[in-house]
């Protein structure tokens, strides 16, 4: 076993239902956000809004900076106008509405489940454009998870709330009871990312690698895990390894670097 997988859910109604599943024990030592955990898995309540749901991404990858991979998963609620209430899809874009930035959850094999976009709105909105599904969480989410995994350890499932005749999404019980009816579905998505996060976990980069690696810069030992994941997935991927400490040594700070290689994953995973 060498990876985890963090749930990310933006409501405490839509987080209990796999609280309760997996049976995830609230950490006493942490405050900063409600975190729930096992062996295996944590479930991060972030609160509502792009700036909570990347803020809680980032502090659980910090919070679990040691882990060999980390696997991430948003479940939650979403507005449709084009699916019935209760329908599980799997989100396959963010569109963030404000700046227009596009991220792309990457499944390794054929979804089961039906596949939509989503719309991360800044704000509440009653207008519901085709196509789309809305919500306010996911983008934030998936900019601040893929600084950490690369895309196809990064997953988002939505359950239709609301549209224009039903706003289920006010009422917390029925939130929780519609990710309920899903856990079976959801569970699915989950064993096949944490599956995923031990095998990347349990890939190892060859030691010459790493060492030219961190002979680029005086990384901390919280940068030395984030270039771990970044430098695995592109070695695995076959990318050329003098191609990529050429790119790390044309950067001026250990951040940029980082970044450098982080754009590249994000770069190669989209167009899996």
């Amino acid at each position: 076993m060498s990876g985890r997988l963090i749930w990310v859910c933006a409501l405490a109604c839509e987080a209990r239902p796999i609280i309760d599943r997996y049976r995830l024990k609230k950490s006493r030592r942490d405050h900063a956000f409600d975190l729930y955990e096992n062996p295996r898995m944590a479930c991060i309540v972030s609160g509502v809004g792009r700036l909570a749901g990347a803020a809680a991404t980032a502090w659980c990858a910090a919070r679990f900076d040691t882990e060999r991979a980390l696997a991430w998963l948003n479940v939650g609620i979403a507005g449709a106008a084009d699916f019935k209430l209760g329908t599980l899809l799997q989100v396959v874009q963010i569109v963030d509405a404000d700046s227009g930035r596009r991220y792309y959850p990457t499944p390794t094999a054929k979804p089961a489940l039906p596949t939509a976009a989503c719309l991360s709105l800044a704000r509440p909105g009653n207008d519901y454009p085709p196509g789309f599904l809305l919500d306010m969480e996911a983008s934030g989410f998936a900019a601040s998870a893929l600084r950490f995994s690369s895309a196809e350890l990064i997953g988002c499932l939505k359950v239709v709330s609301d549209n224009p005749c039903a706003h289920t999404g006010r009422d917390r019980g029925a939130v929780s009871a519609l990710i309920e009816r899903r856990l079976d579905a959801i569970d699915t998505e989950a064993m096949r990312l944490l599956a995923l996060a031990d095998d990347v976990g349990g890939r190892e980069i060859d030691p010459a690698d790493w060492h030219a690696l961190l002979a680029a810069a005086p990384f901390s030992e919280t940068e030395q895990n984030r270039l771990r994941a970044l430098a695995r997935y592109l070695l695995n991927r076959e990318y050329d390894r003098h191609a990529l400490l050429a790119r790390m040594h044309a950067e001026p700070t250990r951040r940029a670097k980082l970044e450098s290689l982080a754009r590249l994953c994000h770069d190669d995973s989209a167009g899996l």
